[in-house]
């Protein structure tokens, strides 16, 4: 029998007519008790059935309300995904909204995108609500407003509720993870999805020259080697468009950023657009709270992601000194204080150890302004800086580079992305033919050279920045990467 409290009222039925049996026979009056006493047992035994009854009743409810909740969540999440599909919506696969969850008072998941790993927040993050984008370039006037319209909650033909409780962008990882609730009648259930993020950006300033830019016949090669600078500090001033290499006002552009032969090497070497338009950058180049300071850096040396981000006074590179910064395990930064050259051969490399290709976004070199004056980059020599992304807010980058200095194909002393206040190039002949700006007074004469700068095809872990000064990548989700429910 496979109630339990059945057996134990047939156990005692059992010792009863046992009893019963074993009396004398002028005992045998035992009979009324006997009957009373297993009508009393039959009516326990029923209740015990109803009760049984009534608690697989109650299990199969349960069982249903907890498989409908998961059937909402389950739809909300692919409600909320279609959304995502959508071109206006798109923009915000990059940007992040966290609400708080009731029962720990902090956001659901936190910037790592995991349940309960710790770094969760005290206060909603909300970077969609109000965000809108542009479908311009910088300084593009026939932009259209971008502005996103996506529905976080709403209800189930079938009932219930779903209710979006968390999105997080992984810049590093290039993932999104979504957060969905379901509520079907008391009963909740949550579907937690990752997916992978593909973002692209049209017109990426590889090389943005926050004033002017002096070129002098250096190379700037790859997809996205488009140079952007302020007009006002240039050599013609009324060039306020965009010049593609096959346009016929090319020469005029490459008038404006000194490289033509009256400069140096007469070629057009820029593979990208010569953008003439003012950006103001909006980057922060303070130093973080919290620091790992290494002081001078003037010999080899490993850094990781374990310890960024770093602080450096002096980093000065020579002979055959190389600067290795492992992003295998995530990005680090760079905050450089007092003075930046590379010599010689001297590299300061960005590597993977997992097989993978090293992203640009993933070492960030920041020039930082202590109050002793900021330094420019300076490359001499056939040093290289490999794939990083470096922001001199207030200095130059300063190619005066001889020679290929870096590991990739073409003529490079930079592989990466710059975004500094001018790149100036050192002067290739003497005398050089042109009055050129003051910032020249310490380049040195390189004859003929034109190592310059090879800006990464894939420029997508720089998707962050770009808001910044207008462009609005162009996002979608290759594929689910994950889908599964989870407890809180």
């Amino acid at each position: 029998m496979s109630n339990p409290f059945a057996q134990l009222l047939a156990q005692q039925l059992h010792c009863l007519v046992k009893m019963r049996n074993s009396q004398p026979h002028q005992e045998r009056g035992f009979a009324l008790p006997l009957a009373l006493g297993l009508g009393f047992i039959m009516i326990l035994l029923g209740m015990s059935s109803m009760i049984m009854a009534q608690s697989d009743r109650i299990t199969a409810w349960n069982r249903k309300e907890s498989g409908a909740s998961l059937a909402v969540s389950e739809g909300g999440m692919a409600r909320t995904l279609a959304q995502l599909t959508q071109t206006d919506n798109r923009i915000l696969l990059t940007r992040n909204y966290d609400t708080i969850n009731p029962k720990t008072g902090t956001t659901y998941l936190g910037p790592d995108g995991i349940l309960n790993s710790g770094d969760e927040e005290s206060a909603t993050v909300d970077e969609w609500t109000g965000y809108t984008g542009s479908s311009s370039t910088p300084c593009d006037a026939s932009a259209t407003t971008i502005t996103p319209n996506v529905t976080l909650s709403g209800a189930m033909n079938s009932g219930g509720q779903y209710e979006l409780k968390a999105y997080r962008y992984n810049p590093t990882d290039q993932t999104g993870t979504l957060l969905v609730e379901g509520q079907h009648g008391e009963r909740i259930s949550h579907i937690l999805s990752t997916l992978v993020i593909q973002s692209e950006i049209e017109n990426f300033p590889g090389v943005l020259a926050m004033q002017g830019a002096v070129i002098r016949g250096r190379t700037l090669i790859g997809q996205h080697a488009n140079l952007y600078y302020d007009p006002s500090w240039s050599a013609d001033t009324s060039l306020t468009d965009k010049s593609a290499p096959s346009d016929s006002d090319r020469a005029s552009y490459l008038n404006a950023v000194y490289s033509t032969a009256q400069d140096g090497p007469g070629n057009d070497l820029i593979a990208g657009n010569i953008v003439g338009c003012q950006i103001t950058q909006t980057l922060s180049v303070d130093l973080p709270a919290t620091v790992t300071s290494l002081g001078e850096v003037k010999s080899s040396t490993t850094l990781t992601a374990a310890n960024s981000p770093y602080h450096i006074e002096e980093l000065e590179l020579d002979g055959t000194d190389v600067v290795t910064v492992d992003t295998t395990d995530g990005p680090v930064y760079l905050y450089v204080t007092e003075s930046f050259e590379l010599r010689g051969n001297a590299q300061l490399r960005n590597i993977r150890t997992d097989g993978e290709s090293p992203r640009v976004g993933d070492l960030r070199i920041i020039v930082h302004n202590a109050g002793a004056g900021t330094p420019a980059i300076a490359l001499y020599d056939q040093s290289c800086i490999d794939t990083a992304f470096v922001y001199n807010k207030i200095n130059d980058l300063q190619l005066q580079g001889s020679g290929d200095g870096c590991p990739s194909s073409g003529n490079t002393n930079f592989d990466g992305v710059a975004w500094v206040e001018d790149v100036i190039s050192s002067i290739n002949i003497s005398p050089h033919t042109r009055i050129v700006p003051a910032e020249d007074d310490d380049i040195i004469t390189t004859n003929g050279s034109t190592s310059g700068i090879r800006v990464p095809n894939d420029v997508s872990s720089l998707a962050d920045v770009v808001s910044g000064i207008g462009i609005t990548p162009t996002n979608k989700f290759g594929y689910v990467k994950s889908w599964q429910r989870v407890r809180l």
